[in-house]
């Protein structure tokens, strides 16, 4: 299980926005998510880990805190975003609630629609 200590890690800033992600969590999805998840490679760009019933989820290289996952079996996960410009350039909550989607894809094994979820995100970046 990947803990806070095994990387160089931020707290969230104080400049930060909030949205719900509509993410059911069976029992086996909350347990791959509390494993976490270490980066291998200069490529990978997220350290994950899990502290009670928050996910954190970081860049690898800065170590920022970008989202704060409230995990919860209803359904309805609670998503603090970091808005620091000087941290996290992103401002679209739809572009977050993508890329919060597609981080939990990968932790759980739900990747059927990772593939439409980057093209949306990276369509919104593409917009000025």
């Amino acid at each position: 299980m990947v803990q806070k200590s095994d990387w160089k890690t931020l707290e969230m800033p104080s400049q930060t926005a909030s949205f719900t992600l509509s993410y059911p969590l069976a029992d086996s999805d909350l347990a791959a998510i509390r494993e976490g998840h270490r980066p291998e490679e200069m490529e990978d760009k997220w350290f994950m880990y899990c502290e009670g019933d928050t996910l954190y989820i970081h860049r690898s290289w800065t170590g920022y805190c970008i989202y704060a996952v409230a995990l919860s079996q209803t359904g309805s996960l609670a998503v603090t975003a970091n808005r620091d410009p000087a941290q996290h350039k992103e401002t679209v909550v739809e572009a977050d609630r993508n890329m919060v989607e597609l981080l939990l894809n990968r932790l759980t094994g739900r990747n059927d629609r990772s593939a439409a979820l980057m093209q949306a995100y990276l369509s919104r970046k593409s917009r000025p």
